[in-house]
């Protein structure tokens, strides 16, 4: 399980509550602050995705961010497209953003399951680890399938889990969506999902000893011990493909081919 160095804001969120409750509204302000944190290993996986979106998104687009935090990720997209916007639920991390964009792009404070702009309004919807943070994530999916031109595509990261569930240790996800899971359900909005991996690689003995829970025994404690400490050359492992060969960490899905209507 990987650490990170948040920012939680206690502030009571000013939301509609058909859309939100003081039992869920803690779990849409969690934050990385890319810049101040020492957990350079949270840096270098953030900025892995965020490479990874941005090799997916032309000039050309015109792109929705659903959940921008404080908008370290906004600044860098807003350069990368022809037309940005942001959306996020929290207040205080929506005018740290708008700061950050100074003009460039607009930052809406909505909720993801009620997104309020019209039909087909975008060519490209980046949801980064954010689904795992809403109550009813497919009722996010059908509204971003909503938003999306027909030749559009939604690039999605969640961290990775076999089976969906409740994170026991991290409060602010809510529900972290399972592998098949999540592709069923971007499936049953998309014509094409193609799936990714975040992993760090490993030979099949380390895997085999990770899975019987013998790192130690074997002398390779270190090895991943480097990797949560941020070593450059454990980090330098961290890859993302198809394959998926090794100790996965995230799951990433391009989603393409927009259905006229998505599953209800």
């Amino acid at each position: 399980m990987l650490s990170a160095c948040v920012i939680f804001n206690s502030e009571v969120l000013s939301l509609s509550a058909d859309l939100m409750n003081t039992a869920t509204a803690p779990c849409a302000v969690e934050r990385l602050d890319l810049e101040n944190t020492t957990d350079t290993t949270q840096v270098f996986l953030h900025k892995q995705r965020y490479d990874f979106a941005l090799e997916r998104i032309s000039r050309n687009d015109s792109v929705l961010e659903v959940g921008t935090g404080t908008g370290y990720f906004s600044s860098i997209l807003a350069d990368h497209c022809d037309s940005y916007t942001g959306l996020e639920i929290d207040p205080n991390s929506c005018e740290a953003t708008r700061r950050r964009l100074g003009g460039r792009g607009k930052v809406i404070e909505a909720d993801a399951r009620a997104l309020p702009f019209p039909n087909a309004s975008f060519s490209s919807v980046v949801a980064l680890e954010v689904l795992e943070h809403i109550q009813d994530y497919p009722q996010a999916v059908r509204e971003i399938h909503r938003c999306i031109r027909p030749e559009g595509r939604l690039i999605v990261s969640v961290p990775y889990r076999k089976k969906g569930g409740k994170n026991p240790i991290n409060p602010y996800h809510v529900h972290e969506p399972g592998e098949e899971e999540l592709i069923q359900c971007l499936a049953s909005h998309f014509g094409k999902v193609q799936v990714f991996y975040q992993y760090f690689s490993e030979t099949s003995f380390m895997t085999a000893a990770r899975v019987l829970h013998m790192r130690r025994f074997f002398g390779l404690a270190q090895i991943y011990g480097d990797l949560w400490n941020g070593v450059p050359a454990a980090l330098q492992k961290i890859k993302i493909d198809s394959r998926g060969n090794g100790m996965r960490i995230g799951l990433l899905l391009v989603a393409s081919e927009r259905r006229k209507s998505g599953a209800a």
